[in-house]
């Protein structure tokens, strides 16, 4: 058996979707309660701080990480995970977190405009959010390589809940502002990487980082890298535009529309995930492509279904969860689900085509959009508000995903019928599978930690 057979053993597809699933569930149920709660506790203005706080960090982990999860991931699921692989991910993360910690140091007052920077302070204590947050991400992408797809959901969802267990201690103590509920943020991280730190603390005492090694990730993770940074930039420059240009009330209420439509983003994470180390596990080009084409048609069925029941749910949602007062968010969150349901699609042909070695057309496709976006968003938003911002945004993420349907027609050469998503074939599969999976994510959820063995 070639390792990259081996790395294929390691998990089957229907189990790790059903722990990756079951993560996404208890991870999304958390972040509904988070964010209704802070949406009630802090209210439109102080909910839009708390989003201009926990901006940049946020962007920052997204695009500073140079992709080193995704590199680990590769090189563990073709190659193994000898120890000095993971010495060298633990520290090149630490590395890679302090120096965009220091960037974010010196980001921070040109950053925040002059009605805002009484948030300078308050926004500094996140420095170390960075650091905690890489090493979580890179330990968590060997676990991902490996297939140990039940440590990587557990500690996939260990911050959600953590941040609750913040809130509400915050709101027991009367202890209720922005700034609070960003340390609860930096207190969930903290604790998650050092949990996730002590599980390999045998291993990185053992070893010492190996520099061609590191070398090798961090120039794989580069060429994984600008695809990353391309759909960073697409994916949160609406919110660089909103805080530039509208009142920290707007902002609450274009916070609380994207806390909703990225809830979509818990039906396509498993697709993403599992998908790449299906993918990456194939040397053969061909066979590589059909389980790239099998992943998406699953992920794009599912984010549609997903996107079409939150949207029928939305006004009565926004009302019921969120207040009276957010009801102005209604139309921007309908847009902005239409956004993310080609945002999941687009995220799904892009991993996989990185993971099947064609890293450029994620790079085109996404500042394609992010062009698209800044041309159209900017005059929008500073006529229609969140809502101009947000059909922006519906439009650029569409734009992103024909372009990457587009590379795969033209210049691999494949049918589009690979990608459709109705298929009658396709329908009675996905209901099949995913009866299998619903079934083991509800009686894997109360053992997301609990190593997976090699099927036989």
């Amino acid at each position: 058996m070639n390792s990259s057979q081996g790395a294929q053993a390691r998990f089957s597809s229907t189990r790790a979707y059903a722990q990756t699933f079951a993560s996404t569930i208890v991870n999304r149920c958390f972040g509904v309660i988070s964010g209704i709660l802070a949406a009630r506790l802090l209210g439109p203005m102080g909910r839009g701080e708390l989003a201009v706080m926990i901006f940049l960090p946020t962007v920052l982990m997204t695009a500073g990480d140079l992709e080193l999860p995704r590199s680990l991931a590769f090189e563990v699921s073709r190659e193994g995970a000898p120890l000095q692989v993971v010495s060298s991910g633990f520290w090149l993360a630490i590395l890679l977190g302090c120096a965009q910690s220091a960037w974010l140091a010196l980001a921070l007052p040109v950053y925040l405009p002059a009605d805002k920077m009484h948030l300078l302070f308050a926004s500094r204590c996140l420095l170390t959010y960075l650091p905690a947050a890489f090493v979580t991400s890179a330990l968590t992408g060997i676990d991902q390589g490996k297939g140990r797809f039940g440590r990587f959901s557990l500690f996939l969802a260990l911050p959600g809940i953590l941040y609750v267990v913040a809130i509400l201690l915050a709101w027991g103590t009367g202890h209720v502002s922005p700034g609070v509920f960003a340390a609860g943020i930096l207190a969930s991280i903290a604790v998650t990487a050092g949990a996730r730190t002590a599980l390999d603390w045998g291993v990185l005492k053992q070893s010492k980082p190996d520099w061609a090694i590191s070398r090798k990730l961090l120039k794989r993770g580069f060429n994984y890298y600008l695809p990353a940074i391309s759909s960073a930039l697409l994916g949160r420059c609406d919110v660089f535009l909103i805080v530039r240009l509208l009142p920290a009330t707007a902002i609450g209420l274009y916070a609380v529309a994207q806390a909703i439509a990225v809830g979509q983003i818990g039906a396509i994470n498993p697709f993403i995930q599992v998908g790449f180390s299906a993918v990456a596990g194939h040397a053969d080009q061909e066979q590589a492509l059909k389980t790239l084409a099998r992943h998406f048609r699953f992920a794009a069925l599912a984010v549609i279904v997903v996107g079409l029941v939150a949207a029928a749910a939305t006004p009565w949602g926004i009302r019921f969860f969120f207040g009276a007062k957010f009801i102005g968010a209604t139309r921007a969150t309908l847009l902005l689900i239409g956004a993310t349901v080609f945002w999941g699609m687009a995220q799904v042909l892009d991993q996989g085509l990185r993971a099947a070695c064609h890293p450029r057309p994620g790079v085109f496709s996404n500042l394609l959009g992010a062009t698209l976006l800044f041309a159209v968003g900017i005059p929008a938003c500073s006529r229609f508000g969140i809502n101009g911002m947000a059909a922006a945004m519906l439009g650029a993420q569409l734009v992103s995903l024909l372009f990457l349907a587009g590379f795969w027609m033209v210049y691999l050469g494949l049918p589009a019928s690979l990608l459709w998503p109705f298929a009658r074939t396709t329908i009675s599969e996905v209901t099949a599978v995913g009866s299998q999976i619903m079934r083991r994510s509800l009686r894997l959820t109360r053992y997301l930690a609990v190593p997976e063995q090699p099927d036989a």
